[in-house]
C-alpha cells in the first residue's frame, strides 16, 4: 500500500470488481456465452475475489485513520468501519430474496454500477495519503473544507 498508493489501489480494485461482475452478468444473459457460463462465473467469481483482496478490502481500514482528525478518529473509524460490516450483514440477508425478485444477471449488473459509481468518487473525492504524516493529512483536508 506505501509503494502503489491508496487512492490507486482503490481504483484498480472497484475497476476490477466492476468489470468481474459486469462478465458475471454477461456470462447468464449473453446466449452467445451460454456454452461458457461455468467456466466465465467461476472466473469473474476469481477475479472478483482478487480485485476486492487488492484494494476494497484492506484499504479502507487503512485509510480511514488517516483521514480523521485525531480528535474524533476512534469514534469516525469505528462508525465508519460499523457501518461497513452492516452493509455486508444486511447484503449477505437479503440478496437471495433480491437475486428472486429481478435475477442474477440484474443483480451483478446492479453491483457493477455500485462499483463504477465508486470509482467515480474514489477518483474525485479521496486525498492519496501515501508518503504524508497524519498532520499534512489533516492540514490537507482541513484547507480543503
Amino acid at each position: 500500500m506505501d509503494r502503489q498508493g491508496r487512492k490507486s489501489l482503490l481504483l484498480t480494485s472497484f475497476g476490477g470488481m466492476a468489470a468481474s461482475m459486469l462478465l458475471l452478468s454477461l456470462s447468464f444473459t449473453w446466449r452467445v456465452l451460454a456454452p461458457y457460463s461455468g467456466p466465465l462465473a467461476v472466473l469473474g467469481t476469481v477475479l472478483y475475489v482478487l480485485s476486492f483482496s487488492l484494494g476494497a478490502g484492506p484499504v479502507p481500514a487503512l485509510l480511514l485513520p488517516e483521514i480523521f482528525a485525531s480528535r474524533i478518529r476512534a469514534k469516525a473509524v469505528a462508525l465508519s468501519l460499523g457501518m461497513h460490516w452492516i452493509s455486508n450483514f444486511v447484503i449477505g440477508l437479503y440478496f437471495l430474496s433480491v437475486v428472486t425478485k429481478f435475477g442474477i444477471s440484474s443483480v451483478y449488473l446492479g453491483f457493477a454500477t455500485v462499483c463504477v459509481l465508486a470509482v467515480l468518487y474514489i477518483s474525485s473525492n479521496v486525498v492519496e495519503t501515501k508518503g504524508r504524516s497524519l498532520e499534512e493529512i489533516e492540514r490537507a483536508l482541513s484547507s480543503a473544507v
